[in-house]
């Protein structure tokens, strides 16, 4: 009698185990608001009373397709970047939040009336576990029993606006254990929307933080759903992030809006910056053109300036530490004036080769301490845009490329010069590709490309074993890069991501990849300055090719089988290949000069 009566406890313990488990576990609140900038953020009562016990930030909502709205909630749910045309046949997010909570045993509410935000939390069937219909009144006995049933509700704000109903939520929030997110997920006029995350567990001032970001204030909307999932401990491997991470912060929110000012005025003073510099570029071009025929001293040092200068512009477009454009111009010309005098008292080869080392050595070394030059840059990514937030980008990873071939032609009369040549691709292969420092695929790539030619070129006297040695050396690192990247790292690059993903059953991500990548370039061909340079270039390439000139026979190979090497593998790969190549083209033109006075 006594072994029935426990056995029939046991089956009752196992039987209501997830109703214990998930009934009084905490809740978790997705509060939508409409609030897309810091200004509006702070200004609602509700908000700002969570705020100092909260950890805050700015949230990308970059999507694959701007004009696609759906896109945005749907990416939520997928916790990777998700396409309007992967809807399933019921029109809903497939293997996504709201999937992975109900295959737990977890419940969904939602409080909307608008069909586009229940993507976020929607399972395979495009449903939830509850939804209201009371759109007035949250406190309603029918909206009562629905959130204190539920465990993960979705709340939309803009239709809960009233005094009474903020005043029931934040006392529901204070009088149990809350998970609370507040965020804009769309917005037509920031791509940058504010972020809030409060624990009642936990509840401190703080900064976010996430592993598809690695800034402080700052991470994406890949982040969301594996943010929640972690919580309730439930595998999130199919997607790409980790999750949110709060840091304990005194003074968060004005830190936030310092690094926003930073931010916007970068992003706001972009683009005419990088269209003036091409400008500039394209117009020193035609000066050589036109000037070539002429032997002037002053216009040759005039040539020289501009030469030496276009070299150090991208150096000192991360010199933005006084946010006043006329500072920046002027620090410019201050600049130019300054390479005038060297070039007064130096020979030219000599500042070329001390501009092909000093660049190479700062970003080397920028790269090395996480980018913080580059990430303050004109010339460096935009959080705004969301491409890229670490590591080196593609223009700086052109520009690495561009001053370490450079360097290699003026280290070419050394004694070793083979072997320093070969370590320093290799120390620049770490510096680019791996995770914890570049993360670049297709600068590394581009690198390998051009390393391969370059060996090809100057290992004449080797035999081929020589030659199969150093391939399956390349092919060794890459194998040791990819499985640091996956398995000893937590912050994956871009590469290890796509594997990770891969790996876990999403193999349409490399055709998502590489569809994304081949669309990007031919987008940069069609509308970016960066492409009419690169055609530019190439074009007085051709009509000044000379065999005879030292320059172009020892750097031409490596440096076009990069280039070309980084068009395929990159989707930015037009920009990259446009900004190496002002280390060519430039230093070769002049170099053509001095060839025929020599003559």
């Amino acid at each position: 009698m006594f072994k029935r009566i426990f056995l029939s406890f046991i089956s009752l313990m196992i039987f209501f185990a997830p109703y214990y488990i998930y009934g009084d576990s905490t809740k978790t609140l997705l509060l939508i608001v409409s609030e897309s900038n810091w200004e509006e953020f702070v200004s609602s009562p509700f908000i700002s009373n969570f705020i100092p016990r909260s950890s805050i930030g700015s949230m990308s909502i970059r999507t694959n397709h701007q004009n696609k709205r759906i896109e945005y909630y749907g990416t939520i749910n997928a916790g990777r970047r998700w396409n309007y045309y992967e809807l399933n046949d019921m029109g809903a997010v497939d293997n996504g939040l709201g999937d992975y909570l109900n295959q737990s045993g977890l419940s969904t509410a939602f409080f909307s009336d608008k069909d586009e935000l229940i993507k976020i939390i929607e399972n395979q069937y495009g449903k939830t576990s509850y939804k209201t219909e009371d759109f007035e009144e949250l406190y309603s006995d029918n909206n009562k029993k629905t959130l204190l049933k539920s465990d993960i509700i979705l709340i939309d704000m803009d239709l809960y606006k009233g005094e009474e109903n903020q005043e029931f939520l934040i006392d529901f929030i204070e009088n149990r254990p809350i998970r609370l997110y507040i965020f804009c997920p769309y917005s037509q006029d920031n791509k940058l929307t504010p972020f809030l995350l409060y624990d009642s567990k936990e509840a401190y001032p703080g900064l976010i933080r996430s592993t598809t970001t690695r800034r402080e204030g700052i991470i994406t909307n890949l982040d969301i759903a594996p943010s929640i999932l972690s919580y309730y401990g439930i595998d999130s491997s199919t997607m790409v992030s980790k999750g949110i991470e709060s840091y304990y912060t005194k003074d968060a929110y004005k830190k936030i809006i310092k690094d926003l000012e930073k931010i916007c005025f970068l992003n706001y003073y972009r683009s005419d910056i990088i269209k003036n510099y091409i400008i500039f570029l394209i117009t020193t071009l035609i000066i050589y053109v036109l000037l070539e025929k002429i032997d002037n001293k002053i216009l040759n040092r005039f040539y020289d300036s501009l030469t030496i200068f276009a070299l150090w512009l991208p150096v000192l477009f991360m010199m933005t530490f006084i946010r006043n454009i006329n500072f920046v111009y002027g620090l410019f010309i201050v600049f130019f004036l300054l390479i005038i005098i060297l070039l007064n008292k130096f020979p030219y080869e000599k500042i070329l080769k001390f501009t092909a080392l000093g660049v190479f050595i700062i970003l080397v070394f920028d790269s090395i301490f996480n980018s913080f030059l580059q990430q303050n840059s004109f010339l460096g990514y935009d959080p705004v845009i969301g491409a890229r937030f670490y590591g080196i980008g593609n223009e700086y990873g052109g520009i690495i490329l561009g001053s370490f071939y450079l360097l290699i032609y003026f280290i070419s009369n050394s004694s070793y010069f083979m072997i320093i040549s070969l370590a320093l691709h290799f120390f620049l292969a770490i510096i680019l590709g791996m995770p914890f420092f570049g993360a670049n695929f297709g600068a590394t790539i581009s690198l390998f490309a051009g390393m391969i030619l370059f060996c090809i070129q100057y290992c004449k006297n080797y035999n081929i074993k020589s030659l199969s040695l150093l391939f399956i050396i390349i092919i060794v690192f890459f194998i040791i890069w990819i499985f640091i990247d996956n398995f000893l790292i937590e912050e994956k690059s871009h590469l290890g991501q796509m594997i990770f993903q891969s790996t876990n059953g999403n193999i349409n991500v490399f055709i998502q990849v590489i569809w994304r990548k081949l669309i990007m370039n031919l987008q940069l061909i069609r509308y970016s300055l960066w492409s009419k340079l690169l055609a530019f270039s190439l074009i007085i390439m051709t009509i000044k090719f000379d065999l005879n000139n030292d320059f172009l026979r020892m750097l031409a190979v490596p440096f076009i089988g990069a280039i070309i090497a980084g068009i395929i593998f990159n989707d930015s790969g037009i920009l990259m290949g446009s900004t190496s190549s002002i280390y060519f083209v430039f230093p070769y033109l002049r170099s053509c000069s001095l060839y025929n006075v020599e003559k």
